[in-house]
């Protein structure tokens, strides 16, 4: 799993995020969702305003909750994003609604110093503490199953 692009967009007293993702699931966990088992998912944001000899100053750091399920009466894929569902057919298309962050209120413009330079960042990993107990062992030591990015890192241009 990687991250694209992320960039932060100004509106009245806010910044939104937007950020694509490239997710790809092995066969064993598309086979996994398959069967009915959810995946969840956790995007992380966080800006900092970085510091010379201490540590980064952390403006906001938040966290939202994606999961990923098949609903086999229906045959569907459903995408669960912050209490908004959406179904799709197709896991294809799942995944692409899955793989795309749009529009994600993530700081105040309030919070932000003029002159001052921050530093943001996002990644999305699987939250592993959601699946079976029986299947957290196996996915200590599976490729599979580590579905983590790694953390992009961005110097936005922010303006009060």
């Amino acid at each position: 799993m990687q991250i694209k692009s992320a960039e932060l967009l100004p509106i009245e007293e806010a910044y939104l995020l937007d950020a694509d993702f490239e997710l790809t699931l092995s066969p064993a966990v598309e086979d996994a969702v398959n069967k009915g088992m959810p995946l969840n998912f956790l995007v992380e944001f966080q800006v900092v305003s970085p510091r010379r000899y201490w540590f980064d100053d952390e403006i906001v750091s938040l966290t939202s909750k994606v999961s990923l399920s098949y609903h086999a009466l229906s045959r569907q894929y459903l995408v669960n994003r912050d209490g908004h569902q959406l179904s799709f057919t197709s896991i294809q298309e799942a995944k692409e609604e899955l793989s795309s962050i749009k529009g994600w209120q993530v700081l105040e413009k309030d919070l932000l110093k003029k002159e001052e330079a921050y530093q943001a960042a996002v990644r999305m990993r699987l939250d592993q503490s959601k699946l079976p107990k029986a299947l957290q062992v196996d996915t200590l030591s599976s490729e599979d199953w580590n579905m983590i990015s790694e953390r992009f890192r961005w110097t936005p241009v922010l303006g009060n």
